[in-house]
């Protein structure tokens, strides 16, 4: 388990440091940089710990139960109940990340509606024909992105 050192770090130190955290992450633009960056600077289990919390946000702005969160993401009690807390009563951090995803989950589904009434609509195709197989391929991934969505 990640434990922080007994050893006080000075404050405006400490200040300094997350100030220029956030600066350097600020100035990553791709995201493949992002996520080189972030692999190298936390261990595996820092990285899950980080994607459980976001990902028990969400799954509570969604209205899931804390069993269901509890059973989907193997998390304690108390760890789902920090997370609530700071949705609830702490700065708008989390509030505001999750929304983003929300809304953006709900765009892809608008987007993903509309590609599969066209898919609908346009006419049928020859079985076996390279046309066919467009369709059916455009089909499939229309259904694994709502899947993928719906997982989360």
């Amino acid at each position: 388990m990640t434990k922080v050192s007994r050893r006080i770090l000075n404050k405006d130190l400490e200040k300094y440091i997350f100030e220029l955290f956030i600066k350097t992450i600020i100035e990553l633009r791709d995201p493949q940089d992002v996520l080189d960056f972030l692999e190298d600077l936390l261990s595996p289990t820092e990285r899950i710990m980080v994607v459980k919390r976001l990902a028990i946000a969400i799954l509570l702005s969604k209205g899931y139960t804390y069993d269901d969160i509890d059973d989907t993401l193997k998390v304690s009690r108390p760890t789902i109940m920090r997370v609530s807390y700071c949705l609830k009563y702490g700065k708008t951090g989390y509030r505001k990340v999750v929304e983003k995803i929300l809304q953006s989950q709900r765009r892809e589904a608008f987007v993903d509606k509309i590609e599969e009434i066209l898919i609908q609509l346009s006419p049928p195709k020859r079985y076996g024909s390279a046309a066919f197989e467009s369709k059916q391929r455009a089909g499939k991934e229309v259904f694994r992105r709502k899947i993928r969505r719906n997982m989360l």
